[in-house]
């Protein structure tokens, strides 16, 4: 597409203006209100344009910042997800659906320039977890709980009543506390999505004792 687009003089209005003006226009970690990964690293002094790496390849200069950091760590994370989806799917385990909305849950707690609204769709889509086991139930219901305080605290801040003071001041001191609820939560949720399980706690593969088996016939006789 990108190809032909080129070579046939198109307009790539629709690539600049829906994809890379949002990156351009909103330069820093996050946006507003919001509890992730980038929300801990401004609280620590960072920026989104810090450089973590820099190499230089002839006259090649490459610098990688924390903005790129952080996507390579989304998409090696969806990566991941989509090993998961296959594993998943090939076992016939309900799973599946956990490796195919995780991607929503990993974008918004791992890559920066983030606005509060963005967790409702993962929020959203994290209600498949109802139909796979309680656990991740329970994570559902905590990201729709942080997403509407995320979305609360914005649209109070932007009033600013009397009334409501005490309540910013609330929300914005919850913030790291939140931001660090909201990753053991997407984490947790990303390791059901990798199907992954730790050898000791497999279920069936340490017994410590054989039981004895069950016979319903009567026994050998002795000879």
């Amino acid at each position: 597409m990108f190809i032909i687009g080129a070579l046939t003089g198109g307009s790539f209005a629709w690539f600049e203006i829906g994809f890379l003006y949002g990156t351009k226009h909103y330069p820093y970690l996050f946006i507003s209100s919001c509890y992730n990964l980038a929300s801990l690293l401004a609280a620590a002094g960072w920026s989104l344009k810090d450089h973590l790496l820099s190499a230089h390849l002839g006259s090649v200069h490459f610098h990688l910042t924390l903005q790129w950091a952080l996507r390579l760590f989304f998409l090696g994370a969806v990566a991941l997800c989509v090993r998961g989806a296959a594993r998943h799917l090939r076992n016939r385990d309900p799973r599946v659906l956990i490796a195919i909305t995780a991607p929503w849950l990993l974008m918004f707690a791992l890559l920066g320039q983030m606005h509060e609204r963005y967790l409702v769709w993962g929020a959203v889509v994290s209600a498949v977890a109802l139909g796979v086991n309680i656990r991740l139930s329970i994570i559902h219901f905590i990201i729709s709980a942080a997403s509407t305080a995320m979305i609360v605290h914005v649209m109070l801040v932007d009033k600013k009543l009397d009334a409501t003071l005490r309540a910013i001041d609330v929300l914005r001191g919850i913030r790291p506390y939140a931001s660090v609820l909201v990753l053991v939560c997407v984490a947790l949720y990303f390791w059901d999505a990798l199907g992954w399980r730790i050898p000791a706690f497999r279920r069936g593969a340490v017994k410590t004792a054989t039981a004895p088996s069950l016979s319903l016939g009567p026994e050998p006789e002795e000879a």
